[in-house]
């Protein structure tokens, strides 16, 4: 009992000290994410914000985010073959971009396959993935 008093005190004790001291703690606002079914649709997120793109194939290659000072890529694209129960050639798997909201103002984030499968072309509508982020403070 004496030990739960002096988390609990100390807990308190460091809420006062943060706020004397003009200190705020940022609290996690969540990921967006967006896969095919929002293909050509608009997205809004707050500046700091998340957004993660994944998309179900790993043929799939993301072009370059049209505005850089809106929208930042967070690391590469991550691409997750799924090897069990897929026809070699197929594409099985994902690819997944983390960005972040870095200011106020819209970007469009894109990408682009040719192969939709075993010996396979993609057409214009299928073989095209676009969203609009607009990005709020």
């Amino acid at each position: 009992m004496h030990s739960r008093r002096v988390v609990v005190g100390a807990v308190l004790l460091l809420g006062t000290a943060a706020s004397a001291t003009g200190l705020t703690f940022k609290t996690s606002t969540p990921v967006v994410r967006v896969s095919e079914h929002q293909n050509k649709k608009t997205v809004t997120l707050h500046k700091g914000q998340q957004l993660q793109v994944v998309l179900h194939s790993t043929y799939w290659q993301f072009q370059q985010v049209s505005n850089r000072a809106v929208l930042r890529p967070e690391g590469k694209p991550v691409v997750r073959p799924k090897l069990s129960g897929c026809v070699p050639g197929q594409g099985c798997g994902t690819v997944t971009v983390l960005y972040r909201a870095t200011a106020s103002g819209s970007a469009l984030v894109s990408a682009k396959r040719s192969s939709c499968g075993e010996a396979m072309g993609c057409s214009v509508s299928n073989g095209n993935f676009a969203v609009r982020v607009v990005v709020r403070r």
